[in-house]
C-alpha cells in the first residue's frame, strides 16, 4: 500500500467515544488479566487489527479522568461487534489502581468510556507475502490481534510470529501460540527468553539474534514490531543485512517516537 493510500484509510478513521460495561476481569497470571468490555447501546466498535483505543478512568477516584491507551488484543468480530478485549500488566502501583478500579466498575456495574479507534499500524499488507510479527513483552497483544486476523483472512498464509520475554512468567500466552502453530503449517511460533535459564528449554538471546539465526530472506517480508522504541529500531537496524525494507515495516513507534529510520532498501 502507497503512503497516499495509506493516508486515505486512516483518514476514513473517524474516533468516537463509547460507554462500556466491564463484562469480565479475568487473570492470565499473577500480574496480567485480560479485560472484556462491551458497549452499553450495542454499538459497533470498529477497528481495524493492530489498532489501540484510549481508556478513560479515574484512576485515583478524584475526580480526574486519566487516558490510557492500550492495545486491542482481540480482531474485530462481525459475530460480536460490541466487543472487545484488552489485557493489562499490574507492574506499577498505578497499573495496580488501573486493574482495582476495573474491577470496581465490574462489581458495581460502572460504565466506562473508550475511544476509538486509534493508530496507523494496523494490518494493512497483501497477505499473500510472507508476514513476520515481532514482540517484546505486553507487545504481544497488538500481535496476537494481527495475527488472530491473518488467520482468519487467509488460513495458510506464511506467519513467522517471535515473542520476547525476560522473565519466564512474562510468558502467558504460550499454549494459544503453540496451538496455533500446530494447527496451520505455515505459522512458526517463537518464544525467546533475553537470558538463559535453566528452567527454560527454548532458545535465548535478542530477538535480532534469534531471527537472524534462522536464515530468513526478509526482503519480501511484511514486518510488523511492537515494543519499545529502542527494541524496535533497533531490531530494524539489525535486520537489514538479513534484507529488511523501510517501507515493509510497521509499528506504533513511528508514530510516538518518530526518527530517521536508516533501512536499506
Amino acid at each position: 500500500m502507497t503512503d497516499s493510500a495509506m493516508s486515505r484509510v486512516v483518514a476514513e478513521d473517524k474516533v468516537g467515544t463509547y460507554a462500556c460495561s466491564v463484562i469480565s476481569v479475568r487473570p492470565l497470571n499473577g500480574i496480567i488479566f485480560e479485560i472484556e468490555l462491551q458497549s452499553l447501546k450495542g454499538e459497533h466498535l470498529s477497528y481495524k487489527s493492530g489498532q489501540y483505543l484510549a481508556l478513560e478512568l479515574d484512576v485515583n477516584n478524584d475526580g480526574q479522568v486519566h487516558s490510557l491507551f492500550y492495545t486491542i488484543a482481540s480482531r474485530f468480530n462481525l459475530e460480536q461487534p460490541n466487543s472487545l478485549q484488552l489485557i493489562i500488566q499490574k507492574n506499577s502501583e498505578f497499573s495496580s489502581k488501573v486493574i482495582d478500579r476495573l474491577m470496581e466498575a465490574l462489581q458495581n456495574q460502572e460504565p466506562v468510556n473508550i475511544a476509538l479507534p486509534m493508530g496507523k499500524a494496523f494490518l494493512q499488507t497483501d497477505l499473500r507475502f510472507p508476514h513476520v510479527l515481532i514482540a517484546a513483552g505486553s507487545g504481544i497483544s497488538k500481535i496476537k490481534s494481527i495475527a488472530e486476523e491473518i488467520l482468519t483472512q487467509r488460513p495458510d498464509a506464511n506467519v513467522r510470529i517471535y515473542w520476547s520475554n525476560r522473565k519466564i512468567d512474562d510468558f502467558f500466552m504460550l499454549s494459544r501460540f503453540h496451538e496455533w502453530s500446530e494447527f496451520h503449517q505455515n505459522l512458526h511460533f517463537t518464544p525467546i527468553l533475553e537470558s538463559a535459564d535453566k528452567k527454560w528449554c527454548g532458545r535465548t538471546g535478542y530477538i535480532y539474534e534469534v531471527i537472524k539465526e534462522d536464515l530468513l530472506d526478509l526482503s519480501d517480508a511484511q514486518t510488523y514490531l511492537c515494543g519499545s522504541p529502542q527494541m524496535v529500531y533497533g531490531t530494524m537496524d539489525e535486520l537489514r543485512s538479513e534484507g529488511l525494507k523501510q517501507e515493509n515495516c510497521y509499528s506504533d513507534v513511528f508514530e510516538f517516537a518518530p526518527k530517521e529510520r536508516k533501512i536499506a532498501v
